[in-house]
């Protein structure tokens, strides 16, 4: 690994918050910010400025998908979402977001989505 990250993570489900900040640092990158909706993911991202970030797409107050649109207005970062259904941002709609994963999420799909949203950190 070249890079550590600061990655910001968003999910509603709290054992998903919590895989993600068990599993992220494994792979060597920093969890800076954790969020359990779209609304705190905003407020959290404009006072961190992550690398990355990883986010659920269905959250209640405000989904991941507005969220990230909401935080590249501010400033340019990348997203990887996770969903349980399927489908998924594409890059036509959420051009802020460079990989889609589907739950259950292992621990080789987040580091091969990390390797694809951001090369040099892998």
């Amino acid at each position: 690994m070249n890079k550590s990250l600061r990655i910001a993570i968003a999910d509603d489900e709290a054992d998903m918050r919590m895989y993600l900040e068990r599993v992220l640092p494994r792979l060597g990158h920093e969890v800076v910010a954790v969020a359990a909706n779209g609304q705190e993911l905003v407020e959290q991202c404009l006072r961190v400025r992550p690398d990355l970030v990883i986010s659920d797409e269905r959250m209640p107050i405000m989904n991941g998908k507005e969220a990230g649109m909401k935080i590249v207005q501010e400033y340019p970062v990348r997203f990887i979402m996770i969903s349980a259904y399927g489908g998924g941002a594409t890059t036509a709609d959420a051009p802020h977001v460079l990989a889609n994963l589907l739950k259950p999420v292992k621990l080789a799909d987040i580091q091969a989505a990390i390797s694809h949203a951001i090369p040099e950190a892998c």
